[in-house]
């Protein structure tokens, strides 16, 4: 089946059950903690949604996994024989992707890891390294992130569904650090890279290994956090005085600058398949907030109540919003809102 009519299906999947479930739900926003820890932190929502992140359990001196489901039930997890594992993602079905650490008497090793829909974990890593950092995952399970080399250089890598690791840097020029982050079903990912001179570069690298490199004008970084079905790219841009707005690059290439109205600066966190781009921003009171770009450019902002600061990590295919907010103490919870 051709991309545009697989693209057109699951887009079409995707507005009819975003429709449905608006005609019963008013949006809303829900907190909630990991029963008897601290800082919950989500990073990801699947289109079930359901949150994953990592949170503090001080019973065990350990940092956990967790998955929040729609129902509000919460289920902890670790990688085998680790007391520090970091959910990063979760597919639109629900397979989870992240890191953990393994301590010994010769150093500490960080291996990455898949958790299975049957709830096992499937450990990995760059083969001969000691420092693996999975970031995203699609929908057959594909993984991307980064890999730290021995002088403390990051490379990106795709792994397979079959395990099969590839490694890339972002540039065949003297790359002084690549980071993947996020890949759609078509296998494209997107991430950025410093070159020689310390400027920052977004990329768009294509399931055969081409890369294309993302700038926006006169920007001296710019910094991709994610891609959709259909190739959009949405990501945040420095100015001249190194304040943060966002961009959004369509699949012509043509880029897209916004701003929440009257922010300060803007940062974006993750695009959806509708083409919705969640983040927060700083308003002109210094306050820290969430907000939703639409597909059409309107922009909705939104915080958690009582909270100083919201912070977005990531927005379902549904236009469900999970992430973290902090108390008038400065502690962190977690939330996620209703679509969108």
């Amino acid at each position: 089946m051709k991309r545009a009519s697989v693209s057109a299906l699951i887009l079409r999947s995707i507005v009819l059950l975003a429709f449905t479930f608006n005609l019963a739900f008013a949006q809303k926003i829900t907190t909630f903690d990991v029963p008897s820890g601290i800082g919950t932190t989500p990073t990801g929502i699947s289109l079930a949604g359901q949150a994953t992140g990592y949170y503090g359990d001080t019973s065990l001196g350990a940092v956990r996994g967790f998955v929040r489901n729609a129902n509000g039930t919460i289920l902890s997890f670790d990688a085998p024989g680790s007391t520090y594992t970091v959910p990063m993602g979760i597919s639109p079905v629900g397979q989870i992707v992240g890191f953990y650490q393994l301590t010994s008497n010769t150093g500490t090793l960080q291996l990455g890891f898949v958790r299975n829909l049957n709830g096992t974990v499937t450990s990995f890593s760059v083969p001969g390294e000691t420092l693996t950092s999975p970031q995203g995952i699609n929908l057959w399970g594909e993984v991307v992130g980064y890999w730290v080399d021995t002088i403390g250089i990051s490379h990106g890598f795709v792994r397979a569904v079959n395990g099969t690791v590839t490694t890339f840097d972002g540039s065949s020029e003297v790359p002084l650090g690549t980071i993947d982050l996020a890949v759609n079903i078509f296998g494209e990912s997107t991430g950025f890279y410093d070159d020689e001179n310390g400027i920052q570069h977004g990329f768009l690298r294509q399931s055969n290994g081409t890369m294309t490199t993302i700038d926006v004008s006169n920007s001296p970084g710019t910094a991709p956090v994610g891609i959709n079905i259909f190739g959009q790219v949405a990501g945040s841009y420095e100015d001249a005085s190194y304040a943060s707005h966002g961009f959004l690059r369509q699949p012509d290439g043509t880029i897209i600058t916004f701003d929440v109205e009257s922010a300060t600066e803007t940062s974006p966190t993750a695009i959806n398949d509708r083409g919705q781009i969640t983040g927060h921003y700083t308003a002109a009171n210094s306050q820290v907030e969430g907000f939703v770009r639409e597909a059409n450019g309107k922009i909705k902002t939104f915080s958690v109540p009582s909270s100083s600061g919201t912070f977005p990590a990531a927005i379902s295919a549904l236009g469900e919003v999970t992430g973290v907010y902090l108390d008038s103490n400065g502690d962190q919870h977690g939330f996620v809102t209703s679509p969108f």
